[in-house]
Parts: structure tokens; sequence; C-alpha cells
């Protein structure tokens, strides 16, 4: 734009002469006074000088007009102040220069080598040359040349933004030249469309001559007449007679000259016309003008067959299907004219079909329904909301060729209306669907084919649920009801515990899963996978439910029963490792009762529910603080886990509370037994049956038996009891023990364990001795058989104690049997005491007892360990008892440490021989001893030395004697020594030769004196006994012996005291015995005290 254009504007305005307004005249003047230059003035093209005057007033001319002239509008769009660019251009340096340092800084720049940059004295080095420092001096170069050419720019530009405030006057002076450039092309535009459009609005000038010719006369004379006359009208019986011949003209034709497709096969002739039936199209009435076989058939009429069709209106568009029919007609004949309709037919079916669609998407069906018409081909997608893979129908037109009519037998090689399902984005047979082209349904096309998807993935559900073991074998139920036409029929009910029922449908519009259970179950829906098929989609979640319904059953039944859940995080291990893969849910289970070292689980899946026992032990037991459970505090190490049971509970019953209380019972039960179980197969030295694998809860709730091969011989050293040397070790169970649990104990709240066996001899002789208040022992009336109690924590192992206790029994049926062989009565059995009575008379009763000793908590014990071990566990401490008066509580601790010892004279066998030995003895001891008025003097002092050897003191005499059983004569008697030394009985000389006179050198009933001494019957030495005792009264009732002599002299006070010492019996025991001081002492004891009083202590009686 340019001055040219100006100019011409310029031109064109002043060539507008009439209608147009003249204001650019006053633009001119402005714009020729601007270009006034030099004092000259260009006048048409002329450049003439102007004088003084002019110039003046042409200087006021301009000022006049630039003050009424509008201020041109100022441009400022765009600019920036020219130091916002030198800030961001320094900013932006300084960033690329950090950079640039660090970057060179990465560069790692080998050193110089000292000998090759070393040159010449005066030569100037050339420094490191280097790939690595060449390359960033490099760097620095480029960055410094083009920060360089950039801030050139900046002194470029800082130099023109001078004359920045000129060159913006420039700009808006050219926006104003071409704004108004602009307003002159618009002009012209308009000025062009407004003669364009008023060609439309010309109307050719009126003919009123013509006009008042038609409304004078009623004609135009300049019209032509033609000459036509009009037919004469037929009657009733003519009519009847030209519609007869027009239909035997139709019949001959129809029969002879004109072929007739198949599809016209059916039609009808009357009243001058003939109808074709197409069923579910059309009816066409044709007719014909003239009697011709070569004539062409014209179009009558037509109505449609199918539902819902509307009526051809009249008008254009059936004038104009006249038309097109009589032209096919004419070219085409009979056929031509069925193909054009039956197209049209078809078309018309697909849009009425479009059109129900239409009105589905704005109803209930929105958004979930897409509608698509391609050609003629309508595609419904139904489910759209619904993730995954796309399911649709196409409804369209085939061609009716060979290849397309397999499934339509009405086609015969024509077009047809027919409908494509795809399911699931494949192709799926379409016969079950009802797709009726006669009555048109779009909603009852898609209801049949929703109903037969939902069918399909129901029943695709229902064999897969099926197939699983729960469902299979009957133990839950499975049930499906399916529907090809109605999608709300369809549905499949299962059964997921005894007590909850799931019912699963689908929603026919949205296509979304709705699972209905009974009660409720809670499930979190956001595990969905977009990746599953609706049929897997469908099985994961009804096998999930099914999962956590049994889950949630079980943990809320147990929970009454005290049991207690588990995290499986406070275990530390992978609990779900240890199940099958198919479990889908499991909860972990305590109780208080049980072993700490135990927990339960129920897993659920759909083949079966399981019970599983879990043992697990912490990893560093010494780390774990007394009180705290080790099964949810620090880590554990799995040791073992066992599958005991495939069901919960009986699932075609209803849960009841004594089947809860049947699972509390088989629940410890199994745990009891199982511990057990795992117990013997760690030790791998005794056979048990069944094997860990088929210790399972029967379906009865019945906990399983262990049968456990035991002979004590066969047993491990460490698990064999030590027994006294005495103690023959014998058989008297056979081989066979059975281990059964029975219920809690409520006082121990303990498990109870009880090993059942036979023995080898018949119990009915010992059976009635075991009390009827110890329940750790009962022995089977009619036969041979027994039982031993056991209590222990659920899960602890009793096998040690069971073993322990086996051998004690064949302990205690041992010496059971040796004290029946020696004619003593047993009394009473158990497996800690033996009581039972002896003597002539059976009068005197004594008990043996039979103790044990070993680990001080058997649970410890672990079996990996102290089976190698050769060191015995159990260790049998027998012990005698004597109830007074028996005379052998002398001799108590003496029977008891040969009972124990480990000599080859000692043990049971030596204790029973001697008591009756020393039974005549001990009565006459105590006879000699008894003062039951307790106010006769201290005569006699009784000291047993062992069970063999007793000693007889005469503290006021100062005589001793010793009394030891040995061989005289091939016989056991009795043998008296004095051992009094001389020192002590220089003073007794009457006592000593009275004890020569009547005891040494005599002899009586039962004894016989020796010189030295005397020896007396085992029955007899009571007699001896009573002899020597009355040597003494009767010397201490001689006057002058009645007071004591003492070296200390006579009535010098003294007190009584108690020596310990440990002599060895004739067997080797050590026997702990209590002897007193001589008789000075003891004679002081008694001036000392009150007479009455003295009596109390005449008779000392050795206490063991």
């Amino acid at each position: 734009m340019d001055n040219a254009n100006i100019g011409g504007a310029k031109q064109g305005v002043h060539g507008l002469e009439n209608g147009l307004s003249t204001s650019f005249e006053g633009i001119e003047a402005a714009v020729g006074s601007a270009r006034l230059q030099n004092g000259s003035a260009y006048i048409n093209g002329a450049r003439k000088p102007l004088d003084g005057s002019n110039q003046a007033s042409a200087a006021g001319a301009v000022s006049t007009i630039t003050k009424d002239l509008p201020e041109l509008t100022h441009i400022t769009q765009g600019f920036f102040p020219f130091t916002t660019l030198v800030n961001r251009s320094v900013q932006q340096c300084w960033n690329d220069l950090s950079d640039l340092v660090t970057e060179l800084a990465e560069i790692q720049v080998s050193p110089q080598d000292h000998a090759s940059s070393t040159n010449s004295f005066n030569a100037k080095s050339p420094g490191n040359q280097c790939s690595e420092n060449v390359h960033k001096k490099l760097r620095m170069l480029e960055f410094a040349h083009g920060k360089r050419a950039e801030f050139i720019k900046l002194l470029v530009l800082s130099q023109w933004s001078r004359h920045a405030v000129d060159v913006s006057k420039l700009i808006d002076l050219q926006s104003f030249i071409r704004t108004r450039h602009q307003a002159y092309v618009g002009a012209l535009q308009w000025v062009g469309d407004m003669k364009r459009d008023l060609v439309r609005a010309q109307v050719a000038n009126p003919d009123l001559r013509t006009a008042l010719e038609v409304l004078c006369k009623g004609k135009v004379a300049a019209m032509s007449d033609l000459g036509y006359k009009p037919p004469k009208p037929l009657s009733v019986k003519a009519t009847l007679k030209k519609l007869q011949k027009i239909n035997r003209i139709i019949s001959v034709r129809l029969s002879l000259h004109d072929a007739v497709p198949r599809a016209f096969q059916t039609y009808l002739v009357h009243d001058g016309r003939v109808t074709f039936f197409v069923p579910a199209e059309f009816e066409l009435d044709l007719s014909v003008g003239e009697d011709d076989k070569s004539s062409q058939f014209f179009f009558v009429d037509i109505r449609f067959l199918f539902s819902p069709s509307s009526p051809i209106p009249k008008g254009r568009i059936l004038n104009e299907l006249d038309a097109k029919i009589n032209d096919v007609l004419r070219d085409k004949g009979l056929s031509g004219c069925f193909d054009l309709l039956h197209s049209l037919v078809l078309t018309n079916k697909i849009n009425v079909l479009h059109k129900q669609a239409i009105e589905l998407t704005r109803g209930l069906w929105s958004d979930v329904l897409r509608v698509e018409l391609l050609h003629r081909t309508l595609v419904v997608q139904y489910w759209a909301s619904k993730p995954g893979v796309k399911n649709w129908l196409e409804i369209g037109i085939k061609s009716g060729r060979r290849g397309d009519n397999s499934g339509n037998s009405r086609c015969h090689g024509m077009p047809y209306l027919d409908l494509r399902w795809m399911r699931g984005g494949q192709e799926t047979d379409n016969r079950d669907i009802e797709f009726d082209t006669e009555s048109l349904a779009m909603e009852s096309i898609l209801r049949s084919a929703i109903a037969l998807h939902i069918s399909h993935i129901l029943s695709s559900a229902y064999t897969n649920i099926g197939s699983n073991l729960l469902f299979s074998t009957g133990v839950l139920y499975l049930r499906a009801q399916l529907s090809g036409a109605e999608p709300g029929d369809c549905q499949l009910d299962v059964q997921l515990t005894s007590s909850r029922h799931l019912r699963v449908s689908i929603e026919p519009m949205s296509g979304a899963s709705i699972f209905s259970a009974t009660p409720s179950v809670l499930s979190p829906e956001n595990d969905r996978s977009s990746d599953k098929s609706a049929i897997d989609e469908m099985v994961s979640r009804i096998s999930r439910l099914r999962c956590i319904a049994a889950i949630e059953e079980i943990e809320s039944n147990v929970r009454m029963l005290g049991f207690e859940t588990v995290s499986p995080r406070g275990l530390k291990i992978d609990v779900r490792r240890l199940f099958p893969s198919n479990v889908l849910r499991f909860s972990l289970f305590s109780h208080r009762l049980w072993n700490q070292n135990w927990v339960v689980a129920a897993t659920s899946s759909m083949d079966n529910d399981n019970w599983w026992m879990i043992q697990v032990r912490p990893s560093i037991p010494s780390q774990i603080r007394p009180g705290i459970n080790p099964s949810t505090h620090g880590t554990s190490i799995l040791r073992s886990t066992q599958v005991v049971s495939t069901t919960f509970l009986t699932a075609q019953e209803k849960m009841i509370y004594t089947s809860l209380a049947d699972l509390g019972h088989c629940l410890t039960g199994i745990l009891t037994v199982y511990s057990n179980a795992r117990y013997l197969a760690e030790l791998q030295c005794i056979h048990f049956y069944p094997p860990l694998q088929r210790l399972q809860i029967a379906t009865d709730f019945r906990v399983p038996d262990i049968i456990i091969r035991y002979n004590s011989s066969n047993l491990p050293p460490t698990f064999q009891i030590a027994l006294p040397a005495g103690l023959k070790k014998k058989s008297f169970i056979k081989n066979t023990v059975r281990l059964a649990f029975h219920g809690i104990d409520p006082r121990k709240n303990a498990a109870i364990v009880v090993g059942y066996g036979n023995l080898l001899v018949s119990s009915k002789s010992f059976g009635t001795l075991v009390a009827k208040s110890d329940h750790s022992l009962v022995f089977q009336q009619k036969g041979n058989g027994f039982a031993i109690r056991l209590l222990a924590p659920a899960g602890q192992p009793v096998i040690l104690d069971l073993i322990e206790k086996l051998q004690r029994l064949e302990c205690a049926l041992s010496i059971l049997e040796t004290l029946r062989q020696k004619k003593m009565a047993p009394r009473s059995f158990s497996l800690s005491r033996i009581a039972f009575v002896y003597g002539p008379e059976r009068n005197l009763a004594a008990s043996l007892d039979i103790k044990i000793s070993g680990p001080p908590s058997l649970a410890d014990v672990n079996p990996a360990d102290i089976v190698p071990k050769v060191d015995r566990l159990f260790h049998i401490h027998l012990g005698i008892n004597f109830d007074f008066p028996n005379p052998h509580r002398r001799i108590q601790e003496s029977l008891t440490a040969i009972l124990n010892h480990s000599s080859a004279d000692a043990g049971l066998d030596s204790v029973v021989e001697i008591l009756p030995l020393t039974l005549p003895l001990l009565l006459a001891l105590d006879r000699i001893t008894s003062n039951p008025s307790h106010k006769g003097a201290l005569r006699v002092q009784i000291t047993a030395r062992s069970a063999k050897t007793f000693q007889i003191h005469y503290p006021i005499q100062r005589f001793r004697f010793q009394l030891i059983a040995g061989q005289h004569l091939s016989r056991i008697a009795w043998i008296l020594k004095d051992v009094s030394g001389s020192q002590a009985r220089k003073d007794q000389d009457q006592l000593v030769s009275k004890l020569q006179d009547e005891l040494y050198n005599s002899k009586g009933n039962g004894w016989k004196g020796l010189g030295n001494g005397v020896v007396a019957e085992v029955e007899k030495v009571g007699n001896l006994i009573s002899k020597l005792d009355r040597c003494f009264a009767d010397v201490a009732d001689c006057p002058g012996t009645g007071g004591l002599v003492d070296k200390d002299g006579p009535g010098n006070p003294t007190s009584i005291s108690q020596a310990t010492s440990n002599q060895a019996d004739s067997t080797g025991a050590r026997t702990k015995v209590s002897i007193f001081s001589g008789a000075s002492a003891l004679a002081t004891s008694l001036t000392s005290r009150n007479p009455l009083d003295a009596s109390n202590n005449a008779d000392v009686i050795m206490i063991d």
C-alpha cells in the first residue's frame, strides 16, 4: 500500500459525483498541505512556487485542520521494555556460564608429561596439550563467541531504540492507512453483492390484456382447441364387464406370457388388477393399460405387511414412487419391480429399527446403548458403559447368494434382512435370537440377545463352579435358571455355606453383575480386573464371596468357643505360601489353653474348607521376655504344617450349639493328637500309626487316635528309666498302646490324654487295689486292659510323660509281683505308691514310694537333641514308709538306702527278706524301751547302725552291745557282742560276772552263749534281749548301785547331746544315726530335772 494505492483511492473519491459523501475532501486537503515542502505546492500535477503570504495562509490552514482532526489510534500491543530483554539476556548468560563451569569441572584432565613438556631453555612452554584440556578451551571460546554475538545484537537494538518514538508514530500512521483501505475494499464488495442480489428481485411486466380476456370471456382465443370429446359414463354392468375383461387379460398374461419372479408366485387377480403377496413385506397392486402381451403393467397401489409401518402419503412421494415403479415395469418388468420394492422394504425396516433404537437411547436405555447407521447396516451396541470387550448387534441386508443364505430358507438367492451377533468381540450363532421381520421390535431383539448373553455367562459360570469338589460332590448345591427371551428371568443360585446363600443375576441394561447374598456378605469390589472376561470375573467373585462367607462364619462361631484371631503379620512368616494356590481366604486362630507354639488355620477354597495345624517357634527364644506369646512377637520359624480336616462343618445342616461344641472339642483334640504324632515323627525311633498325613478329623467330629508300638527294651537308652540295681526289669505291657484325646480337664484347663494298653498278665488280682479317687491309672475289671491318664496343655506333647509312666507301671507291677512272692499282701496300688501289710498276723503296714526324677520341664525337651544322647532322662528312686507303731520305723532310712543301692545284695528282695528277719528283734527292742507311764529312768539306748546292725547302750552302767545279723552254722542268726571298752566297765565287776554267767556261758530258749558273745535264732532273739535287759535291771535294783557312777562324780548336772555319724552296714549302705553321750551326761541331766519330768526321756527311740 503505497502512494499508488493512496492516490488511487483519492481518484476514486473524486470520481463519485452522485449520492456519495465528500468527506474525503478534508482529508485530501490535509494530506496535500502535509506535502508542502520548501515553499512549493502541487496543483493539478504542476509544481508552483509559493510566496510568503501564501505560505503563511497555508500554515494557518494546516494548523486549523490539524486541531479539528481526531487523534490517531496509538498502537501499543506487542511492545515491551528494552530493560526486560537486557535482564533476561544477562540472566541467561549467567546460567549458561554456571552450566559450562560445571561441565568443565567434570572433565578430568590428565597430568602433563614432564619430559615431553621440557623444551629449550629460552623457549615458551606450550602448556598441557592433551585432548581434554583442548576440548575445555574450545568450549570456553565457543561460549564467549556466542554470548558476544548476542550482546552485539543487544547493542544494535539499543541504538535503534533511541528513535523508538518516531517509529511508533510511523506504526500508528501505517495502521490508520490500512484501516481506511480495508473500509474502501469493503464498500466495493457490498455494492457488488447488492447488485447481484437485485437480479433475483426482477419481475416481468404483467400481461394485462390476456388477464382481462380471461376474466371477461372465460377463455383465451389465442389458445388452440384439440377437439377431444369426453367419454361416455359407464354403467355398473359395463364397468363390471370391463373389469372382468381386464382380469382375463391379466390372468392370461401372467400364466402364458410374463415371467413372474419367485417372490410373486402368490397373487390374486380381482377388480381389474393383480395383487402380489410378499410375506412380511408388502402387497402390490398392478394393472394393464391395453390388451397387448407386450404392454407393461402399471402401478396401482402398495401396502406394507410389516409393523410398525405407515401407508405412503399421497402427494409428491407417492407420485414419484408411481413414476419410478412404472419406469421399472416398463424397462425390467415384474422382476425389476420386485427388486425395487424389496430393496425399498428392507431399507424401510432398517430405518424403522433405527428409529426404535434411537427412541430407546432417549429413554431407559440411555447411556447403555450406542446406535449407529452405516449405509444400510444398523449397529446397536449394548452394555456400552461396561469396560472390556464390546458386544453389539448388526442388522443389515445380506445378498442372498449361496455363501450367505445357509441360515435362511426363504431367501432363494435374493437379498434378505438378517442379524449378526458379536458377543465379546466374536461372532456368535444368532439362531436363538427372536428376530421377527414381520413385527419389528428393537427392544425385543435386544432383550432376547441380552437374555441369551446372560444365559451364556451364567451357564458357563455354572459349569466352572460345578466342576469344583464342593459342588460336584453335592456338599453345596448350585442351580441355574436360564431364559432366551427375558433377561430378568436368568439367575444363578449358589450355596455359600450351610446358612448363607447367594443369588447372581445380571442387570439387562448395563450388564452389571448383581450379587445378592443372604445374609449379606461384605466384599470389596476394587479388585476387579478389566483383563478378565465376564465369566471369569463372575466365577472369581463368586469364589471370593463363598470363601469370605465361610471364613466369616467360622470366625464368628469359633469366637464363642474362646478362640482368638491371630494376625499373620505377628508370625513374621509368609503364611500364604503354606497353603495350596487354590486357597482364597484363610484365618489363623489360637486358644488360651493351647501351647503358644501352635496355631490353627482355617482355609477356604472352592474345592474344600480345611483346618490346618501350624507349629512355629521363635527364632531366638532367649530374646523373648517371659509372659509374651512368641507367636505374636519377634520372628518365628515354621516347624510343621498339616491339614487335619477337609470341612468346617456339615454343610447340609444348620449351625447348632452342639456342633459348635463338637468343633471346639475336635480342634483341641486334633491339636493334641497331632502334636504328639509330630513329636513321634521327630523322634524317628518309635513307630506309630496312622502317619501324619492321615491324621484328620472324621466327618462325625471324631478325633483320631494314635497307635504306638511300645517295647521298653527297644526304647533308646535315653528314654529308658534307670532302675535301682536290685529291681528286676520285666516287660508287663503288650507292644501296642493307643493314645486318645478325652476332652479338657475343667480344673486344670489342660487336655486329657489317655493311653490305653493291655497287660501280659491279668489285672483281676490287683485291679481293685487302685483307689477310686486316683484318676491317673485305671485297670479293666474283666480282662487285662489298663488306661493311664495324662494332662498337658493342648499342643504340648505327652510322649515322654507316657513313656515314663508306662515304664513306671512296669516297675510297680514288678514290685507288686515281688511282694506277692514274699507272701506280703498288697492293700493299694498306684504309679507312685504301693501299700502292703506283712507280719505273722498281717497287722503291720508299710508302703513303697516310687519317685521319678527327670528334666524339670518335659515340654522343653527337643527330640532331635536327646535321641543321640546316652544319659538317662529318668531315674527311679524307691522309698519305704512305716506308720506308727510299726517297729520297722527304726530302720526306715536304712531300708530305703538298701532299696536304691547299686550293690548286688541290695534291692527290693533284700528289703523284703530283712523285714521278717528284723521283726522279732525290733518288737523285743520296743518292749524293753517301752515306758507307758513316762516316769521311769532312762536305762537303755538303742541305735540302729544299719538294718542288720544294732547297738544297745546302757548309759548308766556304761555297757555297749552290738547285735549283728550274720551266718551261724549255715543259718541266719543274731549275734550279740560286748563292745564296751575295759576302761568303761572296770568298776562293774559284779555286772560283768553276772553277764558272763547268765549270758555268755549260759543257754536259753532260742539262744546260746558262746563264751564271749551270744547267738540267737531269728524268731527267738526276743528272749535274748529280754534276758539281757533283766540282767541290767537286776543290777540296777541292788543296793549301792542305784546311783549313777561317772568320772565327773555324782550329781554333776549335764545335758543330753546328739551326734551324727555315718557308718556302713553289712551291705555297704551308709545310714545316718544319732547317738547320745555317756552316762555321766545323762545322769547329770536327770538329777537336774523334776522327777516327774524325768520319765519323759526314759526311752530313747532312734529316728532315722
